[in-house]
Order: structure tokens, then C-alpha cells, then sequence
């Protein structure tokens, strides 16, 4: 029985979520696993990897399984990925010094040039809304310590 892949994306997505998950699962190893009612570090990882590992198989199968429209594979856009993965590492290199706002600010911007439709107001108003919400969410809902500020306007 010779197995044919009918949908490229479904069946590619699929392998690409389980070798993420597997790495995750993996690379938590390192760490102590605990139990259900303790968890240790890499009992969170290691969880969501396999479950991530688990919806890939099932969304290869289906690419294997069914035909559907969109089927075939596009050529991967490396360079919107370069922006996007710039942005994040830009992110958390700035994000001491440079406080959440600027960061965010970065963050968005930088990967808006990602998309053939970036638009400067979008980008900035995202920026904003973004860094409210995430000021609303980790620092006064969760209390974490992630300065706002630049540095040079923190005391």
C-alpha cells in the first residue's frame, strides 16, 4: 500500500507541530518532571509538547486522508519570517532597558514589516492597545516585575 499525501499543508503543518512539540518534550527533560499535584519545571513543557506532538499527528493523518482546497505547499517566505523572529529577539533585548512600552512599540512595528499592507497609524495604534493590555494582564493582574519605563525616566 503505497501512502499519498493529498493536502501538502495539513500534512506538513502536522510534522512541523510535532517536531516542535517533540523538542519542547524533549528539551524539558532536563528538568525535574514532580507530579500532577507538584509540578516540577518540566512537567508544564513536557505536557504541552506531547499534546502539541498529538494534534500533529492527527493534522498529518488528515493532509494523508483528504484532498482539500489549498492543498499544495507554497514556497516559504523567509524573509517575513526573519522580521517577525527579529522583532521577538529585538523585544527581549531591549526590554530592561527600554521598558514595555518602547519594547512593544519595537516589537509591533518591527514586525509589521513582515506584511506587504503594513501601514505606520495600524502598527503604532496596535502598539498601544498591545502594551495596555499587557500592562493590564502581567503587571496588575499578575504582579510581575516588568518595568514600564525606559530606564532613564525610572527613579
Amino acid at each position: 500500500m503505497k501512502l499519498r499525501i493529498r493536502n501538502e499543508t495539513d500534512f506538513w503543518s502536522g510534522v512541523m507541530f510535532i517536531a516542535f512539540g517533540l523538542f519542547f518534550a524533549a528539551f524539558a527533560t532536563r528538568y525535574d518532571f514532580g507530579t500532577a499535584q507538584v509540578m516540577g519545571p518540566a512537567y508544564f513543557p513536557t505536557v504541552l509538547g506531547g499534546l502539541l506532538a498529538l494534534v500533529g499527528v492527527l493534522v498529518a493523518l488528515a493532509g494523508l486522508g483528504r484532498e482539500g482546497e489549498g492543498g499544495k505547499l507554497e514556497r516559504f517566505h523567509f524573509a517575513e519570517l526573519a522580521w517577525v523572529l527579529g522583532a521577538v529577539l529585538i523585544y527581549a533585548a531591549i526590554l530592561r532597558w527600554a521598558g514595555l512600552l518602547v519594547s512593544m512599540l519595537a516589537l509591533i512595528v518591527i514586525s509589521s514589516f513582515a506584511s506587504h499592507e503594513f501601514r505606520w497609524k495600524e502598527a503604532i495604534i496596535l502598539s498601544i492597545v498591545m502594551a495596555v493590555i499587557t500592562y493590564l494582564v502581567f503587571i496588575m493582574g499578575l504582579k510581575l516585575t516588568i518595568p514600564v519605563l525606559p530606564a532613564f525616566l525610572r527613579n
